[in-house]
């Protein structure tokens, strides 16, 4: 692990789960970025703050993290993982870009494609890392995160770079982590997945396994078929079978809310701009229309879901 510390933008569930697996690897505390520390830890107002992990086995670790905002910060900051939402991942950069230190090492875990593009190009002087992870987490509380589901981060670099250097440091780390050669790939094969399954669990306030009712499928079907259109038509490869790699992830986490529907009940905005959207704007540049999405984002709007 680097001499650094480690510091966090984002205190939800992702973010959260980081920090306790970042302590619990190196003893030493992260830092977390947040935008009002007080909503982050439970009305505390001091930066310093007990962080709860529920692991898989149900049993209960405490580990201290500092807890700060932007304007407290006044080291350079040359280890950071980039927690927020993908809406909020630039301007929460924006925000510390006076403290970050030239060829910093920022790892950004957002949902979605685009978010992750939109970072790179407006920060070339740091090396920018990009994370697909399947670990499932959620919040109980503020600093209480659940991990629910032990998944796979794969890291990459969109210029090729090799991110084994950069894993390296991460041996022996808690976490399950491995080096992609192609990144963009990773995502785009995610994202398959999640347009299937995010904005359907919103727009039905259900789990995922209710996906595969008969009146919920046919819907999602159709939005499978345009993403493997859209996938053929830009020469990207997909799963041999989308449809039925997707009705696996269905039924494995058939009990589970997605984040996306979590969002939405709690009338939070929801990421589906870098998800749906994000396929929506793609196909329209190669000037493909896809009426199942297209249904789907307006009928999540009149029902007043934000994204």
């Amino acid at each position: 692990m680097s001499s650094h510390p480690w510091y966090i933008l984002g205190a939800g569930s992702i973010g959260c789960l980081w920090a306790a697996t970042l302590h619990q690897a190196t003893g030493k505390s992260p830092v977390m970025i947040v935008r009002n520390r007080e909503h982050s830890i439970n009305e505390n107002t001091d930066k310093k703050a007990v962080l709860t992990l529920t692991r898989l086995d149900k049993t209960e670790s405490c580990h201290p993290v500092s807890v700060v905002t932007a304007d407290e910060i006044t080291a350079p900051i040359h280890q950071l993982i980039v927690c927020t939402k993908a809406s909020d991942a630039l301007t929460a950069m924006n925000s510390i870009s006076p403290v970050l230190a030239k060829h910093c090492n920022v790892l950004l875990l957002q949902n979605g494609m685009g978010s992750q593009e939109a970072v790179a190009e407006a920060f070339p002087a740091q090396n920018i890392w990009i994370g697909s992870t399947t670990d499932g987490a959620w919040i109980r509380e503020p600093l209480h995160v659940h991990h629910a589901g032990q998944g796979l981060t794969e890291i990459g670099c969109f210029n090729r770079q090799p991110a084994t250097a950069f894993l390296r440091q991460f041996q022996g780390f808690p976490l399950k982590m491995t080096a992609s050669k192609d990144i963009e790939n990773v995502l785009w094969q995610k994202l398959a997945v999640n347009c299937a399954i995010n904005g359907l669990t919103a727009l039905f306030d259900c789990q995922n396994g209710s996906l595969l009712e008969n009146d919920k499928k046919p819907l999602m079907d159709e939005l499978i078929d345009e993403f493997v259109h859209v996938s053929n038509t830009l020469g990207r490869p997909t799963p041999e079978s989308l449809h039925e790699k997707v009705y696996e992830v269905c039924r494995l986490t058939a009990a589970n809310h997605s984040s996306t529907c979590m969002d939405a009940r709690l009338q939070r905005r929801t990421e589906l701009a870098f998800i749906n959207g994000y396929l929506i704007r793609i196909a329209e540049k190669e000037g493909l229309k896809l009426p199942a999405h297209q249904q789907l984002m307006d009928r999540l709007s009149q029902k007043g879901v934000r994204w």
